[in-house]
């Protein structure tokens, strides 16, 4: 048991420790700046610290400033998508920078249509959970007598 613990300890202790650092914060954000740590794109905070493979969004009109730890800043354009890398780009990295459409950067910082949808199909399962739950218990049909047998 003891050993079992022992292990366990260790197992958190080295996944902490594995933990990534932040290579850069995101400042001087103007307009919509959306940032992807893992599943989806949520609005990006002023001074909020990404790690290499952190992805960052700039919609129509927007900017910002990607700030190494090493103090190299890197301008950031409307339109553009891009991948943190692992190292600043005065150390030598590449950045990768995509340009994307003006159709795109809009409709992805609105979730209006999401939300309407989401709220649809709850509607519909409360609608019919109330609907089962008042519908009658007998809806059973009895077939009918069978025909007299004649003697």
């Amino acid at each position: 048991m003891i050993r079992l613990t022992t292990a366990i300890a260790a197992t958190l202790l080295a996944t902490s420790a594995l933990a990534a650092e932040p290579v850069a914060t995101l400042s001087a954000q103007e307009g919509t700046v959306l940032v992807n740590q893992g599943e989806e794109f949520t609005t990006a905070a002023e001074g909020q610290a990404l790690q290499a493979g952190d992805r960052v969004m700039l919609m129509e009109g927007a900017s910002a400033t990607l700030t190494f730890t090493d103090g190299c800043a890197l301008p950031l354009e409307a339109g553009s998508l891009l991948e943190v890398p692992a190292v600043s780009t005065c150390a030598g990295a590449v950045a990768s920078v995509q340009k994307i459409g003006p159709t795109y950067a809009q409709a992805v910082g609105s979730g209006a249509k999401r939300d309407n949808r989401q709220a649809a199909w709850v509607f519909t399962g409360v609608a019919v959970a109330i609907i089962a739950a008042y519908a009658s218990d007998d809806l059973s049909v009895t077939p009918p007598a069978p025909p007299p047998v004649s003697p």
